[in-house]
């Protein structure tokens, strides 16, 4: 038959210390003096503890990614309203002002813990240990009696906490969620609200084992009327955040908390019955353990209860144990005071016999030898001293006395029953009346105990030492009063910054209203700022393919007048070798040049060309102009000018431009070959074709 146990999830916003503040009740140390006085040192050697520096920058780089943009948002915006003391500089400054969240998750209680020992340890491993309120628990047996460890019991203790370690730390895992039913592929990730950093498992304890861990929280406001939707690290948003996310549907902090609990508690009963089934052999069809949630109706003894409210409730036991014991006794000296009277009767009744024996000589018995009853030894008596003149007057009045003593001892008697009856129901209401105030006190307590606690934790309240506070029977009144100064103190707090906080708002509704028409000229420059750009880059674009196209012009410029040109190898990548322009490489060489350097290129082996061309037109010209004595001059005009035929120019004369002309290398060219004879023009003919010809050998060598 499966065990009945519950889980718990006890999630906590504590104060800005968060997890630090815990790490000395968790340690366990014996050099420090714990609270808990249950602790068994022993078994502390199967605690896990992940505590590492890696760990927290895993925890420190997780709030830099949740928070970083709300921060650097937050800082620029009070910089712009000249608040630059309210920024809050970095993430790790941001939260250190928030409170930090814990978790503390536990799976049975010590009755499951001791069902489970006996259940898959042997009987020599284990031992019975005594609480401070007489209950017994089941601890390991590591040591002999000289003090030496067990080995074997080390290994089995081992064995048995690691099923609770591997389980409680598989659940608590930041990868474990749900996969959204309208997309199988995509999960949510407690992690992703919920991130677990640091841990330490406690088995030492004389409970049950459980696990307590830091949580860096994240979730996002609903957003209001005043304030848009932002980043938080409240634990009850990360939880609503976190239900959104899985659900589709918003609910109440309360709510959200119950729903994550429910769904945690369970997957931690499985992982827990998986670990045994696989560590001990179990077949898969029997059952280990069986999921249970007690409420508050219930009202058999709860499972899941600190070790502080399972030490409160044996102490109201045997208060109430104390209480029945005195009803007891009291019902047993009424018992006693009975049979007192009963004994005064039999005496009474056996001093009434004698005087019937003395009065009629007979026995005080009846024909069937049965005793007669006070009222007829009292009769007889009474008509014995009728019969005795002499002694009628001694023997009526003893007779009398007898009678009343008689009437008075049954008087007595039926008082006594009646005061007996009477106490036994009182008695009975009494218990009755006990056991309900009992049970009222008790719950009363739990309730008062549990409403205490919980206000402390969420607010983070810590005593003068600055340790957490763990309300007790012993200490609830007191906390209740400090809790009410602290309340009266909170409401005069809250009196005080009422007006800040309004002046404040004022001044913020001013700045949004501000902002608001900030935003609006902002957007309409964005605009006519985006239309611009977008011209400027379909211009830089019209103007970048110009140039593209110049370059090749520029390049193919080259290629025709200096087909063997080559870039500096100054211009060209490291290990690259430069190549002429008339090959692919030259030219992806060229094209990768600067336009200026492509122009200075184009300029200068334009220029070597009209050097070269000038000179071969100047060798033309002096071919053309040189003196021919062989020939003589045919066919020539009459130097008799015609001065009729002359008339006026109509535009002045530019003597540079004249000058300018006789020096054209064309215009020499056009004189010269006027001027030739047909010998020079064929002279001529043949040096061009002779320099053509040469250059086509050039090009067809190259």
């Amino acid at each position: 038959m499966a065990i009945k146990c519950t889980v718990t999830t006890d999630l906590q916003a504590k104060d800005k210390n968060g997890y630090s503040g815990i790490q000395k009740h968790v340690e366990h140390d014996k050099k420090i003096n714990h609270a808990n006085q249950d602790i068994v040192f022993s078994e502390t050697q199967f605690n896990q503890y992940d505590e590492s520096p890696k760990t927290r920058a895993a925890i420190d780089q997780w709030n830099d990614e949740h928070f970083k943009d709300y921060v650097e948002e937050h800082d620029k915006h009070q910089r712009e309203k000249g608040h630059a003391e309210r920024q809050y500089g970095s993430v790790k400054d941001y939260l250190k002002r928030k409170k930090k969240a814990t978790a503390v998750l536990t799976i049975g209680n010590m009755e499951v813990q001791s069902k489970l020992m006996q259940q898959f340890c042997p009987k020599t491993s284990y031992q019975e240990a005594k609480l401070p309120d007489g209950t017994t628990h089941l601890i390991f047996k590591l040591r002999d009696q000289n003090g030496q460890p067990i080995p074997d019991n080390i290994a089995v203790a081992k064995q048995f906490y690691d099923c609770f370690n591997r389980a409680l730390i598989k659940a608590t895992n930041n990868n474990v969620g749900w996969k959204l039913n309208n997309n199988h592929q995509q999960w949510i990730h407690v992690g992703d609200y919920l991130h677990r950093g640091r841990y330490a498992t406690n088995n030492d304890e004389m409970g049950i084992s459980h696990i307590h861990y830091e949580l860096a929280t994240f979730g996002m406001t609903r957003g209001g009327k005043t304030r848009a939707a932002h980043v938080t690290n409240s634990l009850n948003q990360a939880l609503v955040s976190l239900h959104h996310a899985v659900t589709g549907k918003y609910c109440s902090g309360r709510d959200a908390t119950k729903w994550f609990r429910t769904n945690i508690d369970q997957y931690a009963l499985k992982c827990l019955e998986v670990e045994l089934h696989e560590t001990y052999k179990v077949p898969q069809d029997k059952k280990i353990l069986d999921f249970e949630r007690k409420t508050k109706e219930d009202k058999t003894l709860q499972t899941g209860l600190s070790m502080e409210q399972l030490k409160a409730q044996h102490q109201e036991i045997a208060d109430h144990q104390k209480a029945v014991q005195s009803l007891q006794d009291q019902a047993d000296n009424l018992t006693n005071q009975k049979n007192d009277v009963q004994s005064q009767v039999a005496t009474v009744t056996q001093n009434l016999k004698g005087i019937y024996e003395a009065t009629t000589g007979h026995q005080a018995v009846d024909k069937d030898g049965n005793d007669l009853s006070p009222l007829e030894m009292a009769n007889d008596i009474t008509r014995a001293a009728r019969s005795s003149q002499k002694d009628k007057q001694q023997a009526d009045q003893d007779a009398d006395a007898a009678k009343e003593k008689q009437t008075a001892a049954e008087n007595q008697q039926k008082q006594l029953d009646q005061q007996l009856a009477h106490q036994r129901q009182q008695l009975q209401t009494l218990q009755n009346q006990i056991s309900d105030a009992d049970k009222q006190i008790k719950q009363r307590k739990l309730q008062r105990i549990k409403a205490a606690q919980q206000e402390i934790d969420q607010n983070d309240l810590l005593d003068n030492n600055d340790q957490p506070i763990t309300v007790t029977e012993a200490n609830v009144t007191q906390m209740e009063q400090e809790l009410d100064s602290w309340r009266q103190e909170e409401r005069d707090n809250w009196e005080t910054d009422k007006q800040d906080y309004q002046d404040e708002l004022d001044n913020l509704n001013q700045e949004i209203i501000t902002a608001r028409t900030t935003k609006t000229e902002l957007s309409t420059t964005n605009q006519q700022l985006t239309t611009q750009n977008q011209q400027l880059q379909n211009e830089n674009t019209t103007v970048q393919n110009q140039i593209n196209d110049y370059k090749k012009q520029l390049v193919d410029t080259i290629t025709e007048n200096a087909p063997e040109h080559k870039v500096e190898s100054s211009l060209l990548k490291p290990n690259e070798k430069a190549q002429a322009v008339i090959t692919n490489t030259g030219r992806q060489q060229h094209l990768r040049q600067p336009l200026k350097y492509l122009m200075d290129t184009v300029t200068e082996v334009l220029q070597k060309v009209k050097t070269e061309a000038t000179k071969f037109i100047d060798h033309v010209v002096k071919i053309l102009i040189a003196p021919n004595g062989n020939q003589s001059p045919k066919n020539l005009q009459s130097r008799k000018l015609d001065l009729s035929s002359i008339t006026a120019s109509d535009k002045p004369i530019d003597h540079l431009k004249e000058k300018q002309l006789q020096n054209d290398p064309a215009v020499k060219l056009k004189k010269a070959i006027l001027s030739a004879n047909s010998e020079q023009l064929q002279k001529v003919d043949q040096q061009v074709k002779q320099s053509l010809k040469q250059q086509v050998e050039d090009d067809i060598e190259y």
